[in-house]
């Protein structure tokens, strides 16, 4: 779900775009795949073993080879475009025919077809233009989402995303002229007409360089591009939101186990406790709930929405209730007493966890547990003047448990954009962002490490959120914390 955006027309001057993207580009004749520069080592970032490969498998997707094929993503609010490979297919070389084909059944034809591969998306910039109300989605949001995750040491899942730009000729004729044809919902037409008539006059789309990327003359539009994994969640860790408007829909996230746990000042045995029995008055979450819910999936989950309310509040996301995704995890000490994991391509809801059969290799481990890992895919619609739900929602006053080393990463970087050092640096030179952006990131970083430390200082924090350290100790260990300089 996304909300509705209705912008007025924007002075360029005001969101003027200094720069490019900065990284390592690969080059497709004029296209461009742009692996944008990490953060520095000493900045006590942790990137994954798995992020420069995939990094690698996404630039390595060529849009003119006869193996790829590009279809209109026409389902939920915004448009995209959905990457496929069809190499081992009957469509092999044909990429026109299985565009002509495939795109109107997707959803249908998904996993029928054999051969053919979802790969990626590719996401624009597409806000409200030419007399066109549609959903909030930036294409910057995706690429501040997997950098700043890691730099602050989150346990969601943030996938890895890169810089792609594309011919506007050959998107409008293999992709947009096709999803403003068939678009499925009222905003999914508004943002594919947006992308039509954006790409059929350049110099109408206001700011510019938030769709068109260098010269507008060139002709390349330019988004994120990534690949997410996992289902939706349901009210076990969304809440009961069906129905709800966006405002409420936060205050019932606020009523799920995790958060009214987060909102315990009690230690986390306890507040684990507060929050499974809270959160069961509703009969929607209590639902989902029945199976056993394991202190080891209440951390993973605290943890999580916990990460998940500081990186919302930094980038103005406003729509996240809904858009929060999870896979099947197995968490288990290999024979070295080393937590490991492994992924379960179970596809079942919570309330189906007992179907999911136990790995013979894994039935061997001392100690085994499955958890509902969180994804955060849909992460577009922030990094610019979008509303900041979390930060109207009041929702990081309330936290009392926190990781300790995530808040550590956030008090550094607060105090680095607040005197403007590499870290302030290496958000306004390497994302492409207007200059209004880019303060609106570091103020919002700037207040929510006054939140956090605040509470730090009053006292009623703890630093006991520790995923994978509970997974192998059993034991919640509630730091010792510095709240000035941890």
């Amino acid at each position: 779900m996304k909300i509705i955006l209705l912008l007025s027309l924007l002075v360029l001057t005001e969101f003027s775009y200094a720069g490019s993207f900065q990284g390592t580009a690969k080059s497709y004749d004029k296209e461009q795949c742009v692996v944008l520069n990490r953060f520095a080592d000493k900045s006590g970032v942790n990137y994954h073993s798995g992020d420069a490969k995939k990094e690698t498998v996404l630039c390595d997707i060529d849009f003119k080879n006869s193996g790829i094929g590009l279809c209109p993503k026409t389902w939920s609010t915004s448009p995209g475009t959905v990457i496929y490979d069809i190499k081992a297919s009957k469509y092999n070389g044909n990429p026109a025919t299985f565009e002509s084909e495939y795109y109107p059944k997707q959803i249908p034809l998904k996993g029928t077809v054999a051969g053919v591969d979802k790969i990626a998306v590719f996401k624009q910039s597409v806000n409200g233009q030419f007399n066109q109300s549609t959903s909030a989605t930036f294409s910057q949001a995706s690429l501040l989402y997997y950098h700043f995750s890691r730099y602050l040491n989150m346990t969601v899942d943030i996938p890895v995303a890169v810089v792609r730009t594309m011919d506007a000729k050959t998107h409008l004729q293999r992709v947009a002229s096709k999803g403003s044809k068939i678009a499925r919902g009222r905003m999914n037409l508004a943002g594919w007409n947006v992308v039509k008539s954006a790409e059929e006059n350049p110099s109408g789309y206001r700011p510019v360089n938030e769709f068109y990327y260098g010269e507008v003359t060139d002709g390349l539009l330019y988004g994120a591009m990534l690949k997410g994994r996992g289902q939706r969640y349901g009210a076990e860790f969304n809440g009961n939101i069906s129905g709800k408007g966006y405002s409420e829909q936060y205050i019932y996230l606020q009523k799920t186990p995790a958060f009214y746990a987060l909102m315990s000042p009690k230690p986390f045995a306890d507040a684990m406790t507060v929050g499974i029995s809270s959160s069961k008055k509703d009969s929607v979450v209590a639902k989902t709930l029945q199976a056993t819910v394991s202190a080891e999936q209440m951390m993973f989950w605290m943890q999580e929405m916990s990460e998940i309310a500081i990186i919302d509040y930094l980038f103005n996301q406003q729509d996240r209730p809904g858009n929060i995704d999870y896979v099947w995890e197995w968490y288990y000490l290999n024979d070295k007493s080393e937590v490991k994991s492994k992924r379960d391509d179970s596809e079942v809801s919570r309330l189906k966890i007992a179907s999911i059969a136990v790995p013979e290799d894994i039935k061997k481990s001392s100690r085994y547990v499955l958890i509902q890992k969180t994804q955060l895919n849909d992460n577009d619609a922030a990094g610019r003047k979008y509303t900041n739900f979390t930060k109207k929602a009041g929702l990081l006053e309330k936290i009392r448990h926190i990781n300790a080393k995530t808040y550590r990463q956030l008090i550094h970087l607060a105090n680095d954009f607040q005197a403007k050092g590499e870290l302030y640096n290496y958000l306004r030179d390497i994302f492409y962002l207007s200059s209004t952006y880019t303060d609106m990131i570091a103020q919002n970083s700037i207040q929510a490490a006054q939140i956090l430390k605040a509470t730090c200082k009053s006292g009623t924090m703890k630093f006991d959120l520790d995923a994978e350290g509970y997974v192998l100790t059993q034991k919640a260990v509630a730091l010792p914390i510095d709240c000035d300089n941890p």
